[in-house]
């Protein structure tokens, strides 16, 4: 059994190079790969359509298709970016989509899984806003906005959020009390985004895994039968890459 995790890439456009290093990583997983894990934010903004998909986003969807396509099974948890998926991810991949959180079973392993963005109950007003993105009404909204203009309102919100400086610290005390919590509904390892900051441990309760992001990072989680280690995609100047533990 080989699974990766990943999670936090912001994608936005093809030509990005966080975006091809992603393209380049996926493409070399490709017949050697049991399943693969989406933590979240993979996108810079997604929502579900219908029968529509946003174009900038063909290149990775068809990569993901590639994966499934030679047995890869696909799991999607959403995250702040990236919800409401729609039939293209359920019907078209055949992938697992997690609006919030879940035990799944690997093995032996029994892995809690979460994007991380509910690891701190006191925030209430992104509480409240992670709700209404996932409302009812967004989604009926989706099936009346055309697609060019919630990918450009989508967008322009990210925009607005990205000029707030943010310094990605250390999120232990915020990670480690939801870890144990969600470690004793019956999993062994915990596994989140969401903080940008890689981090590795292991408490009494079992082993705690933040994923950093695919954005100057690029890390991931492996799992290979009962061991996990937590590597970074490291593309060299030729093209081809190497992997280097954190």
């Amino acid at each position: 059994m080989r699974a990766i995790f990943i999670a936090d890439a912001h994608l936005r456009h093809p030509q990005d190079q966080n975006y091809q290093n992603l393209l380049n990583f996926l493409e070399q997983q490709q017949g050697n790969l049991d399943a693969l894990f989406l933590l979240g934010d993979i996108f810079e903004f997604w929502i579900g359509y219908r029968s529509i998909v946003f174009s900038e986003h063909l290149p990775l969807l068809s990569r993901l298709q590639q994966l499934a396509n030679d047995g890869c099974r696909l799991f999607y948890v959403e995250g702040n970016h990236d919800f409401n998926l729609g039939s293209f991810f359920t019907e078209t991949l055949n992938c697992t989509v997690i609006p919030d959180q879940q035990i799944v079973s690997l093995g032996s392993r029994k892995i809690f899984i979460c994007h991380g963005d509910l690891a701190n109950p006191q925030a209430k007003s992104y509480l409240l806003l992670r709700a209404f993105w996932r409302s009812g009404f967004l989604k009926f909204l989706a099936k009346i906005v055309p697609p060019d203009s919630a990918w450009r309102f989508g967008n322009f919100l990210c925009d607005l959020s990205r000029k707030k400086k943010r310094q990605h610290d250390d999120p232990s005390p915020r990670v480690i009390p939801y870890a144990r919590k969600s470690l004793a509904l019956g999993a062994d390892c915990f596994v989140c985004g969401h903080f940008h900051y890689p981090l590795q441990t292991t408490i009494a309760e079992g082993q705690v895994t933040v994923l950093g992001d695919w954005i100057k990072q690029f890390s991931y989680l492996e799992l290979i039968d009962e061991d996990y280690e937590l590597k970074s995609f490291q593309p060299s100047p030729s093209g081809s890459s190497v992997d280097s533990e954190h």
